[in-house]
């Protein structure tokens, strides 16, 4: 069964997932590209979600602040000082965030996983960089810890649990852990290419990928 859902245009793919049980009722989707803060508020909580604007200011707590779209309308964005990754970002530089969509309490908000922008680099040895392009695995491996990479490949193998076996466009294989929420209803088979994007993981020496967003991808 698939289910596919239009929304001001953006589609969003929703399919019983290969490895994973039917979607359900309100399940959470992905986004295919930016979209405003008024179609982010009318998605399920949990949605993946991109949006393009400017920070515009901070607010008591020291990670939430003020995102402002395009279009003038604002949404509360959760920002934990890792996910800055060496990125300084003022009021007048544009920035692009992808993140969850949460809802508490009837209010929406977003916690924000991967940001990009115009603002400056402050770059530190060691310091987890951004990657929003695919890379080889091999490349990610060569990234810090908590770094943002996005891997273009196959899943193919379930290892139990979150624990699954991804193989890149090179054929080169790494273990990514997606939790059950993260497939958002998404179908994706062994023989289907799809992005993923997440945080490298170091552990006692081994390497992997958790995935915080899954999509298929148009690579062949």
């Amino acid at each position: 069964m698939k289910r596919t859902c239009l929304l001001a245009g953006i589609l969003f793919a929703c399919a019983c997932a290969a490895f994973l049980p039917s979607a359900a009722y309100a399940q959470a989707v992905t986004s295919s590209g930016p979209i405003t803060v008024s179609q982010a508020r009318a998605l399920p909580h949990n949605s993946w979600v991109v949006l393009s604007g400017n920070i515009v200011n901070a607010l008591p707590g020291g990670r939430n602040y003020t995102f402002r779209d395009a279009a003038g309308e604002t949404i509360t964005v959760e920002i934990g000082l890792k996910i800055w990754r060496g990125l300084s970002s003022g009021p007048m530089d544009a920035v692009e965030i992808g993140g969850e969509l949460r809802i508490i309490r009837g209010i929406a908000m977003i916690k924000v996983y991967v940001i990009t922008g115009s603002g400056r680099q402050n770059a530190r040895p060691g310091q987890a960089v951004t990657v929003n392009r695919p890379i080889a695995i091999s490349e990610a491996r060569n990234l810090p810890r908590d770094s943002w990479v996005v891997l273009a490949g196959n899943i193919v193998a379930s290892l139990g649990g979150d624990k699954y076996s991804f193989r890149d466009l090179a054929g080169e294989t790494i273990v990514v852990e997606i939790e059950r929420k993260i497939w958002r209803g998404l179908y994706a088979g062994p023989s289907d290419v799809v992005e993923i994007g997440g945080e490298v993981e170091i552990s006692k020496g081994q390497f992997s990928i958790e995935v915080e967003v899954i999509r298929m991808s148009g690579a062949r």
